[in-house]
């Protein structure tokens, strides 16, 4: 059985909401969240076999988000010494981001949050997963 805390990190790797009931509007339309009870019901239901790639993935999108935070400095750098510094690194990073947040979707059966402004323009939605893109 995943934790409260587990649970947490599901929701927010997926792009999904961290809070009990809100009117969410995009456009002034309102967005659709009936895709969290499919999440939330999903990670009540998991194969106890299951839990340790869960947690290995969680890790490797926890990673995935520090190696991002400690690009931030970089930024600004193209060139140090001899090293030159790559300057795709943030995307790249952001690509494998989207890759194990994929796996991810893909044990639950879910898919991303569609709404989730960290996947726009990253993920094209399929019946229960995504399909990364460029």
């Amino acid at each position: 059985m995943l934790s409260d805390q587990e649970k947490e990190r599901v929701r927010y790797h997926l792009g999904y909401m961290e809070v009990t009931s809100a009117a969410s509007i995009s456009y002034g339309i309102p967005r659709p969240q009936q895709t969290i009870f499919l999440l939330e019901s999903a990670m009540n239901k998991i194969m106890p076999v299951a839990e340790d790639r869960i947690r290995r993935i969680l890790g490797v999108l926890d990673t995935v988000e520090e190696q991002l935070l400690d690009a931030l400095p970089r930024l600004a750098a193209v060139k140090l010494d001899e090293l030159e510094i790559r300057q795709d690194e943030t995307n790249q990073l952001e690509k494998e981001y989207v890759r194990w947040a994929c796996r991810l979707a893909d044990i639950f059966g879910v898919p991303i949050y569609p709404y989730s402004t960290r996947f726009a323009g990253r993920v094209g939605a399929v019946s229960a997963g995504c399909i990364p893109r460029n």
